[in-house]
Order: structure tokens, then sequence, then C-alpha cells
């Protein structure tokens, strides 16, 4: 086990230089130092560096999860989860077309004011939100509804894909496992760095599946005050 943490620690810092220097040229094309951009064009380089951005904070969280499970520092700042999730949906937008899913959001009209890491949380619901996509098949649905009660918020994401077999629910939170009932390939560190920090941050995540039906993820966190 510890050969193949190393394995990844080495690939992700090699991925991680690579991202950054994209990171800057992402920024030089929408400077306008390679020629002017019309609205469309910077529009969707903006997003490629939003994205982009989303990777290196992945890979940076994930790495120092793999160093040390309590060595991350969470901020404790105010934010608003439905701007979150609003963007990161809006992220999400062009890869839903791509396979034909539909994307249903129930949001809240009030602010939800968490205190907490904005950027950590919101790349938590990032995986869970890329996990129904990537596993939902073409044509079909994922409904996002985000609620509150008079202490919590809560944001639940179901999709209609693949589930996961009844014997391995118990172990989708572990490090580096996966299901094995996909061709995805992945680390099997999405879930386990996604449960760390909701937890961190004073909150909850549960998760029902089943295989062939979908899975279904609950995500609860307290309001401020």
């Amino acid at each position: 086990m510890q050969e193949k943490t190393d394995f990844f620690l080495l690939t992700a810092h090699e991925l991680r230089t690579s991202l950054s220097a994209m990171k800057w040229a992402f920024k030089m094309l929408t400077d306008g130092d390679y020629g002017t951009l019309n609205a469309e064009q910077k529009n969707i380089i903006e997003q490629l560096a939003l994205g982009n951005e989303k990777m290196i904070a992945t890979l940076n969280t994930t790495m120092a999860a793999l160093k040390s499970d309590n060595a991350i520092e969470y901020a404790k700042d105010p934010f608003d989860l439905s701007a979150c999730i609003a963007t990161l949906l809006q992220g999400f937008a062009s890869e839903a077309k791509q396979k034909n899913i539909t994307i249903t959001y129930h949001p809240i009209t009030n602010p939800l004011t968490i205190v907490g890491d904005e950027q950590k949380l919101c790349m938590a619901f990032h995986n869970i939100i890329e996990n129904a996509l990537k596993y939902s098949s073409r044509g079909s649905e994922v409904t996002i509804n985000l609620s509150s009660t008079d202490t919590a918020a809560t944001l639940t994401v179901q999709d209609h894909g693949i589930g996961v077999p009844a014997d391995k629910l118990p172990h989708l939170f572990e490090k580096f496992f996966r299901a094995g009932n996909s061709a995805e390939t992945g680390t099997g560190l999405g879930l386990y760095s996604t449960k760390i920090i909701i937890e961190r941050q004073g909150g909850t995540i549960a998760l029902d599946s089943q295989e062939g039906l979908g899975t279904t993820v609950t995500i609860s966190l307290p309001l401020q005050g």
C-alpha cells in the first residue's frame, strides 16, 4: 500500500506541475497577450481555467490527505452555499450536454450561509456531482436538491446510473477503494477525501445505492448561528 501511495504522490506532483503551466497559459489568453478574444472564446477559456483551478485544488487536498489525514487545515469563513452550487452546475453544463444527461436543480431562494472552508467544501460538492454524471447512463437524469431547516443545510444528489453492489457499500468511503462494476478509471480517493472534508466541517454524508438503479448522496452541514 505504501508503494501505491508513493507512486500516486509522484504522479500527482508531475500532474500539478503541468496544470500550473496551463493555468498561466489560460491567464495570458484571457488577458489578451495572444490577441483579442471574442465573448464566446473568452467564456470557454474562463470555464477551462476554472476547471484547471479545481483540479489543482483537488490534487493539493488529496496529496495532503495521503501524507497525513490530520494535516489539512480548514478555513472558517462565512460563504453562500447556494452560490457555490450554482457555480458548480454552470461548470458541468457542457459535460451534461455531451452525455445527453438532464440536470434538474431544485434550489432554495434564500441564501444559505455556511461557516467553513469554501474551497474545500465546494470541491467536495464537485466530487459528488462529478460522480453522478460520470456513472450515469446517456439520456438519464441527475436531480440535485438544496434545502434547509433552522439549523442545517442539506444537499441531495440523485442519479439513475449503474449504482453500487450491496456488498461494496460499506467500503465506499475507504481510501483507494473502487466498487469494480464500472469501466471508469479513478484513484479511489474521491469519496474518501469528500467524507473527510464534510466531517471536519461538522457535517455528515450518507450514500444510498442499488446496483443498476442509481445512487443518492445526502450531505448535511450546520448553518451559521
